[in-house]
Order: structure tokens, then sequence, then C-alpha cells
């Protein structure tokens, strides 16, 4: 299970790194179609998470460990040859996990970036459509109809 785990988050991980690739690459008919494998992927890794500490669990209440849903409680009570694969699939995992962290916030940032800019620009070019008023109550009033200029007036 640890193995198979794993191996989902390190195709997590890709998927993030395409992600960001796409992100810096202003591909952003790649980046919404990516976004949803990514949240397949997420779900995939969710579900393998929650069986393997269902697993590690009943393991633990079965040896009982000390803290019977702790993957490192359990070790010491493999096989002397089985422990080292297992403390490092753990500590893949762990390492995978944090990595997989980083990306996730450093797309964020970007994504969060970039419509910062649009946003901005289109502040500059287009005033009228983000001048907001507000009620007494605090509310965003309903604001006017922006003005859609004809694409024939612009020219004359």
């Amino acid at each position: 299970m640890l193995r198979t785990e794993l191996q989902e988050y390190g195709g997590l991980f890709n998927l993030l790194s395409n992600q960001q690739d796409r992100i810096m690459a202003r591909q952003n008919d790649d980046v919404l179609s990516i976004n949803d494998e990514i949240e397949l992927q997420t779900s995939t890794v969710s579900e393998l998470r929650t069986q393997r500490e269902a697993v590690v669990r009943s393991l633990g209440e079965r040896v009982q460990a000390a803290r019977p849903d702790r993957m490192a409680d359990l070790i010491p009570h493999f096989p002397e040859v089985a422990r080292p694969l297992a403390e490092a699939l753990v500590k893949d995992i762990n390492h995978m996990v944090r990595r997989i962290r980083q990306k996730a916030r450093q797309n964020h940032l970007l994504l969060s970036r970039a419509m910062e800019l649009t946003e901005e620009t289109l502040r500059m070019l287009q005033p009228e459509n983000f001048t907001r008023t507000y009620k007494r109550d605090g509310k965003i009033a309903p604001g006017r109809r922006p003005v859609v200029a004809n694409r024939y007036q612009a020219v004359g």
C-alpha cells in the first residue's frame, strides 16, 4: 500500500509541475484542463491514504501499539528484513507530501498574481466596469449596466 501511495503522490507532483509550466507559458486552456486531472489525482491519493490509515489503525490495534494510528509505531513490529523498506517508504511519502504542498502553494501564488494583473489591466482599460457603490447596510449596490462600446463606434 505504501508503494502505491508513493507512486500516486509522484503522479500528483508531476501534474502540479505540468500545471506550473503551463501557468508560466500562459497556456490558459491547458491550465484549466490539467486542473481536472489534478482533482482526479487528489481524489485517488486521498482514497489511498484513507485505506492505508485504516490498515495501519487495524494493525496497530492488533499489535497493541502505543499509538495505533501511526505507521512509525508499527515499524518495530515488522520483520527485521522489512523494516528498512517500510522506513524508507514512510520517509519518501513524507518528503513527497512536503514537495506537493510547496508546489501547490507556488501554483496558487502564480495564479493569484495572474488574476491580480488581469484585474488591474481591466480596471485601467475599462474603469466604468469596476466602479462599486455600497448600500447603507454595507452590501454592494446593484450598479448600472456596463457601457459596452460597439466595435464600429471605435472605428468612427
